[in-house]
Formats: C-alpha cells, sequence, structure tokens
C-alpha cells in the first residue's frame, strides 16, 4: 500500500498503510499476500471501526494486486486473472476470510471465502475447535494457491523479458490491466462516513452475517 501510494507522491509517514499483520512471501521479495485487521476487543459491534478497518483493507488489497503486477508486469492476464490475495478480519466474535481478484481490466472481486466463531468456551471444545482449525487450513491452502500462482507470473514474465520482441504492443503489460485506484482513507476523518456502509455479502455466501 505504501508503495503505491509513495507512486502517487504521497511521501509522507502519515501515508503509510499500517495493518494488524500481514503474511509476506519472503524469497519472492516480501510481496505481500494476506493482511489482518482486528476491529477493536473481542465482541465489539463498533460499526464504525468495522466498516472502516473492511475499507482499509480493501485497498490495501488493490495496492497488494497492482505491487504483483508490477513486480511480474510480463505474466499473462489469463494466469492474473486466478491470483488471489486475502484478508483475514477479526470482529465480534468471529473471523472472515476474504479475498480478492480480478475478474476484467479495471473490475474487481472482493469475496468472503468463510467465517468461522472464535471458540472461547472449554465445554464447547469438541464443536467448535476442529472448525477453528479447518478455517486456518483452508485459508493456509489458499495462499500457497496464491503463491503457485505468483512462480507461474514470474515465469512467465522472465520469458517475455527474454523475448525481448520489440514489435509487441506495449498494452499486453499487466500494468496496462491492474491499474486500480488506491486510496489512504483516514480513520479519524472517514470512520463516520462509513460506518453506515459496512462489509456485506450475499446471502448465499458462507455464513452471511
Amino acid at each position: 500500500m505504501s508503495l503505491q501510494l509513495k507512486e502517487q507522491g504521497l511521501n509522507g509517514a502519515r501515508y503509510k498503510y499500517k495493518a494488524d499483520g500481514v503474511i509476506c512471501v519472503e524469497e519472492y521479495q516480501d510481496l505481500e499476500i494476506l493482511l489482518t485487521e482486528v476491529s477493536n476487543s473481542f465482541g465489539s459491534k463498533d460499526s464504525g471501526k468495522i466498516s472502516f478497518d473492511h475499507y482499509k483493507a480493501m485497498f490495501g488489497l488493490l495496492a497488494m494486486l497492482r505491487t504483483i503486477a508490477q513486480k511480474y508486469r510480463g505474466g499473462s492476464f489469463d494466469t492474473f486473472k486466478t491470483l488471489k490475495v486475502h484478508f483475514i478480519h477479526a470482529k465480534g466474535t468471529a473471523l472472515r476470510h476474504w479475498s480478492m481478484s480480478i475478474q476484467a481490466p479495471g473490475v474487481y472481486l472482493m469475496t468472503k471465502e468463510q467465517r468461522v466463531d472464535v471458540p472461547v468456551k472449554f465445554v464447547a471444545k469438541d464443536i467448535e475447535l476442529i472448525p477453528f482449525i479447518e478455517f486456518h487450513k483452508t485459508v493456509a491452502v489458499a495462499c500457497e494457491n496464491t503463491i503457485d500462482t505468483i512462480i507461474k507470473l514470474k515465469k512467465e514474465h522472465i520469458v517475455k523479458t527474454r523475448s525481448n520482441d520489440e514489435n509487441e504492443p506495449e498494452d499486453t503489460s499487466l500494468l496496462c490491466h491492474v491499474n486500480p485506484s488506491i486510496i489512504r482513507i483516514n480513520e479519524g476523518k472517514h470512520t463516520n462516513v462509513v460506518a453506515d456502509d459496512g462489509p456485506q455479502s450475499a446471502p448465499n455466501s458462507p455464513s452471511h452475517y
């Protein structure tokens, strides 16, 4: 996120994006593939904070996609469309796993993949603990799939760079297709603005509430 804002000339410390947590792929120059946000304490129902963190993460995911496209701009758009970056949102008494991908140039899809309640009662461990473990296993597999796609993009980028075809049109670069508007929203200024327009998911999505 900070990298993308810097390219827009926003270099000050106040423009840095500070997620509560990130997962980076060290062997690919610390490319970020997952971020987390924790919306206040366990059980909190602060709609303003919940909504703000969701929008903050949305722009963070867009920045992650753009950064990967910059790194491997020679990769194919067909491969890039299979790429997903991830967001874990801790709010209320549950965790929610969202992903973002690009469907067509300029069209981005943010999808809730799964939701799980955080187990806090020892007496309910037999019921609640297994889904909690499965949730994290699914997230791990999703991250592995993301890395596999990055590996494929890198290979395609290397092949295209080595071919150095001068007759190839410039609009084949991933950067021509992956160019989202990225805004650094401010919690103090924008929390109340987005409070009533928080995260929503379709009724047929996993645990849509």
